[in-house]
């Protein structure tokens, strides 16, 4: 029986949590031992990290063996159906119709089926898990570009282009130009705001943006944020809440939050040793 799933983030198996950035549905679930999948399509394009245990999928007239660490890009429409050979998670990430309008816009499609592991795609889908994993808000801006700009990546490899654009050794003068936007907070929490300002499209910004700053845009944001913070508590005279505005957080507990899940204690523990030490 060939079954089509139809609506945003509809996925087979046990769903663990499901969370949207965007136009982006990212789906984590799970597959016991055993289990079967019949034959199915999904309605729109998604990409899939395995990221425990073992399967074999079986798309057209093709077989794969999808084992951990694997990322596998699924076009819109395609049938294809699973064995689970043992206890299986995996992230699912739906592209919307605005991302395919996009990745239309750069000269590529969801049209293929691909697998990636071992490689830069498979290891940005490993970031893109820990992003997914440790994201409380995907309100919080930081959060939000961190997804946004690795799942640009993984789809940039996915149309062939990544490596194919801006790979000169020279760091152009655009891409240093996001930087300066997302460190001063110049451009919205949007990764295409920030691609739209320095002209350039934001699958290449993306691409660029690592292979020249050694991580994603978010990533990036984020670390400026929280250097900032941690620098105005050594300040006694700012209270937490005007630490959180100066430092570009929402309010006092957006920082708290943040500043708790990368640095292990929270801004106030910070403030008290960065006192003690100095005594």
């Amino acid at each position: 029986m060939t079954r089509g799933l139809r609506g945003r983030g509809l996925f087979l198996g046990e769903t663990c949590r499901q969370c949207r950035s965007g136009d982006l549905v990212l789906v984590d679930s799970r597959h016991p031992r055993g289990s079967l999948l019949a034959r199915h399509r999904h309605e729109l394009a998604y990409f899939c990290f395995n990221h425990g245990g073992t399967y074999r999928e079986t798309y057209g007239r093709k077989t794969r063996v999808c084992r951990s660490g694997m990322l596998v890009i699924h076009p819109a429409g395609e049938f294809h159906s699973e064995t689970h050979e043992s206890d299986v998670a995996s992230l699912n990430v739906e592209i919307g119709p605005e991302w395919l309008r996009r990745l239309l816009d750069f000269g590529g499609a969801l049209d293929q089926p691909l697998e990636f592991c071992g490689d830069r795609v498979s290891k940005a889908g490993r970031l893109l898990l820990t992003e997914f994993e440790r994201t409380a808000d995907v309100a919080d801006r930081d959060d939000a570009l961190a997804i946004e700009s690795l799942t640009w990546e993984i789809l940039a490899e996915a149309v062939d282009r990544g490596g194919a654009r801006g790979a000169g050794k020279d760091r152009p003068r655009w891409v240093e130009r996001a930087r300066e936007l997302v460190e001063h907070g110049g451009v919205g929490s949007g990764l295409a705001q920030v691609a739209a300002e320095v002209g350039v499209h934001p699958v290449h910004l993306a691409a660029t943006f690592r292979r020249f700053y050694g991580c994603s845009i978010g990533e990036y944001s984020r670390r400026r944020r929280l250097e900032h913070a941690r620098r105005l508590l050594a300040d006694r005279s700012l209270n937490l809440a005007q630490v959180a505005v100066e430092a570009g957080f929402a309010d006092q507990s957006h920082l708290t939050r943040a500043f708790r899940r990368h640095a292990g204690v929270t801004p106030a523990r910070y403030r008290t040793f960065l006192a003690f030490k100095t005594r």
